[in-house]
């Protein structure tokens, strides 16, 4: 970029200096041509400056993009570890629950069990009582 503002300074010092050093009939060139050579220059360096506007403009663009990239970076590796703690938390509510979940089928199958056992002991109960009161 440095570049092309030194070149488009040292083509406009060419154009005031070019004056001092060869003169029209050295050059073999007429006015008209020396005026369209003097246009030429202007426009180029007219041309050049706007280009080093845009490399300027287009650098600021990407130093924000830059920026921004490095802010989403931070966000992401944030939420990346708040990610890993809510999966390690579902982690452990799937074992709970499955660990839940079995102790609920032991209790039912316990509680099954006990109940036989009630009604068996509720039935020999009835039949010693029926049985002391036929003996007696």
């Amino acid at each position: 970029m440095d570049q092309v503002e030194d070149y488009a300074t040292s083509s406009s010092s060419h154009v005031t200096s070019r004056d001092s050093y060869v003169r029209e009939e050295d050059l073999g060139l007429s006015a008209e041509e020396l005026q369209v050579l003097e246009q030429e220059n202007d426009d180029m360096y007219t041309e050049l400056t706007a280009l080093s506007s845009e490399v300027h403009n287009i650098e600021g663009t990407v130093m924000e993009i830059s920026r921004l990239q490095e802010i989403f970076t931070e966000k992401v590796l944030a939420q990346a570890e708040q990610i890993s703690e809510v999966h390690r938390t579902a982690v452990e509510t799937t074992e709970n629950t499955r660990s839940g979940n079995e102790e609920l089928r032991e209790a039912i199958k316990n509680s099954a069990g006990f109940r036989v056992w009630l009604l068996f002991f509720f039935v020999m109960a009835s039949s010693c009582l029926l049985f002391l009161d036929w003996y007696n």
